[in-house]
Formats: structure tokens, sequence, C-alpha cells
């Protein structure tokens, strides 16, 4: 997986540039339902008894929780590789950032932390986050109850392994009140061009809103809705078992597939032309693009791949333009560059990728 090791000031330390090849199992999804609800993501978080929160720690602090955390969980070698992300450029460390395996803000911490990843790149541990435990995996299409089935007995194994922070009233102990109880969340990230171009979007965040359910953009708490693509995330853990917040999160599911699959058939039936127009466009600049960046190739994405999941177009596959996601991220294209590349040079390594990936795609309305 990411075993090999490479010398840097005398030190040895794990490589992330074995990732670059291979991609994660939640790439997959090919159903109809992977094509709205593209993937379900669970997060268990958890905290060591008798230490800071991690954003209270020093150095010394840190270091010690993460011995600590290596120590107990050895058994997870077979399964599992440990990056120290200190030892980590940012660069290197944004690419795991376009894997999902670890959080935006984990690049931004100077003090140690580090992560588990899981050998598929479809579950990883992170330590020393805003918790000093976070546990989270992702799967395609929507299946929260198949992800909390994988990432339950892995979360029992650190609760036997670790002293686990835990109030008899209010569960386990996070860093953030809203995380308290079972400290368990679920997370969709939907690809939603009908509700979008209906502007039927605004009306579905108010009603998730009400219902305990936080939008976010496409990395996260904080970050811009790119290429059509929303998160949606279940709220405060406290107010329900893990049953209930399952349920919630199938019937959540259920309902955004209908919103977004209605939307689709109306843009259909009233702005066939402007619709196929649009799709058409996108496809024209993603075959002879010369210069792309990286927001607007995430914004052509999302109109061709509307045009697959409505039948418009033959050549190329939904799986694909999932990976080209990644392989168009800043962090992929300078790590397959192999030095610091300036804006332009990345621009026209983008487009010459995706150029290459849409060659015998057409439109066929």
């Amino acid at each position: 997986m990411i075993r090999r090791a490479v010398k840097e000031k005398g030190k040895q330390r794990v490589s992330v540039l074995p990732l670059l090849p291979r991609f994660p199992g939640w790439l997959s999804g090919k159903d109809i339902e992977s094509a709205i609800v593209l993937t379900t993501r669970l997060r268990f978080a958890r905290n060591l008894r008798g230490e800071h929160f991690p954003h209270r720690q020093d150095k010394t602090e840190r270091q010690r929780t993460l011995e600590k955390v290596r120590n107990a969980l050895k058994s997870f070698a077979d399964r599992a590789t440990f990056i120290a992300l200190d030892n980590l450029t940012s660069l290197e460390a944004n690419l795991l950032v376009e894997r999902r395996l670890i959080s935006p803000q984990m690049v931004q911490d100077p003090l140690p932390r580090g992560v588990f990843i899981w050998k598929q790149q479809d579950t990883s541990l992170m330590v020393c986050e805003e918790d000093h435990l976070r546990l989270a995996g992702i799967l395609p299409g929507l299946q929260p109850r198949k992800i909390y089935d994988i990432l339950k007995p892995i979360n029992e194994e650190l609760q036997r392994k670790l002293p686990i922070a835990r109030d008899p009233q209010r569960g386990c102990l996070t860093s953030c009140p809203a995380n308290l109880g079972e400290a368990m969340r679920f997370s969709f990230f939907c690809h939603l061009p009908g509700l979008a171009l209906t502007h039927e979007m605004e009306s579905l965040v108010k009603a998730v809103s009400d219902a305990g359910i936080t939008v976010r953009g496409f990395w996260g708490e904080g970050s811009e809705i790119l290429g059509n693509i929303f998160q949606f995330t279940d709220g405060p853990s406290l107010s329900f078992s893990p049953a209930e917040s399952l349920s919630r999160m199938e019937t959540l599911g259920q309902q955004i597939i209908e919103k977004e699959a209605m939307a689709r058939i109306d843009l259909q039936s009233h702005n066939t032309a402007a619709l196929q127009d649009k799709i058409a466009r996108a496809l024209g600049i993603l075959r002879s693009c010369r210069l792309l960046d990286s927001a607007e190739s995430l914004a052509l994405f999302s109109a061709v791949r509307l045009g697959l999941d409505l039948g418009w177009i033959a050549g190329i596959h939904t799986p694909m333009i999932s990976k080209l996601t990644l392989e168009t991220g800043p962090a992929f294209l300078t790590l397959s560059l192999g030095r610091e590349g300036t804006s332009r040079e990345l621009q026209a390594l983008r487009a010459e990728k995706v150029r290459k990936a849409f060659t015998k795609a057409s439109f066929k309305p």
C-alpha cells in the first residue's frame, strides 16, 4: 500500500507517492442511486481519558497522545499504514485531503498528528485532529447501514484498547459539544444539478436544516459549493441512537434522490434545448481545452455527469469522471509532475489529462 519509506533529513518516513496510481474504492459507484448520492460517509469521534483535547495540547502532549494510540493499535499494522503528518510536505498532506483521508484543517496544524490509512483508501483514522480519534469510512452510493456495519467493529476495537473519555449522562466526550453522545455522524455527498438549475436547492436546504441536517460545500465545513456537489451531514448525535440516525439518514437519502430525479424530469420537460446546450458545450470544452482550472473542471464534470445520467453522452462512463476529479486535483497533478509547477503549467496538464479522457466521448441526445 504506502509502506515505501524515503530518506528525508536523515529520517525514515512513509511516502504518499505510492498512492498516486491507486484510487479509493468509493469511486466505483455505478447504479442510479450513486448518480445522485455519490457517497455515504460515517465518522466516529473519540477522545482519550485524562488528556487535554488536541487544540489545548502542546507539542509534548500531542506526541504522547500519538505514541499512546500507536502503541495500543499495533494490531492495525496488517490492515492500515500510519503516516505522521508532520513528516509530510503540505503538498503531500493535500493529496490525502483530495482522497478525503484527512481534513483540510489537519494540513494547517503545526503540532504532531497523524493518520492510519486502510489499504483500500476507504477508511481512515485521524489522530489528533479536532478530537484525539476520528474514524471515518466512505462507500459509494446510499449505504448508511453497510458503512455502519463496517466501522462499528473497528470502533469497538478502539474502545477496548484505549481509555475512551465518557460521561454517564453525556456519552462520549468530544471537543465540540454538538458531537456528544454517540459521537457519530453520517454524511452524504450528493450531485444535485437538477435542483441547482431549477432553483429548488434553497428550499431543500431550509427543509433539511429545520430537521437538524447541515448542508456544506465540496470540502466540508466552511467550504464553497463546487460542481453542484453538496454535503449533507446529520445533526447532534446526543439526540439520537445509532438506529435512529440510520433511519433518519436512509429517509433523507431517499428524499434527496426523489427530489433530484423530479427536478431532472422537469428540466427535460420544459428546458430541453437549454439543458442539451449546456451539456454539449461542457463536453466540447473538455474535448478541446488547452487550459483548465480546478473549479471550472468540476463545473464541467457536473454537466457531463448529468448528460451521462440522462443517456445523452456516450464514450465515457461515470467512474472515469470520478477518477478524473482526483487526477486533476492540484496536489495530484503537482506530485505527478515531480516538481512545483506554475498555475499555468497545472492548468495545461489538467487540460491534457481531460482531453485524453474525453477523446471518444460524444453527445447523442
